[in-house]
């Protein structure tokens, strides 16, 4: 597993050679950020856990409510 990079471990990188900077041109920064910036991959998928959020909520806002109401029919 050593070995096998051992020929070409210590050649430089090409960045002052001409040729090689025609072949591959540096990426500007603009563009470099716009790889790593943040996308969203599923659309709708925020939404839709906001929407199911909304959902539990209201369904344990209704869940304290009844026990509520069998809390103030067993004390009278």
């Amino acid at each position: 597993m050593t070995d096998n990079y051992k020929d070409i471990i210590d050649l430089p990188y090409p960045r002052d050679d001409w040729n090689f900077l025609m072949k591959h041109p540096r990426m500007s920064i603009a563009n470099r950020a716009k790889i790593f910036s943040p996308f969203a991959a599923l659309r709708g998928h925020n939404e839709k856990i906001a929407e199911t959020a909304e959902q539990h909520l209201d369904a344990s806002r209704d869940e304290n409510m009844w026990e509520d109401v069998d809390g103030i029919l067993s004390s009278s």
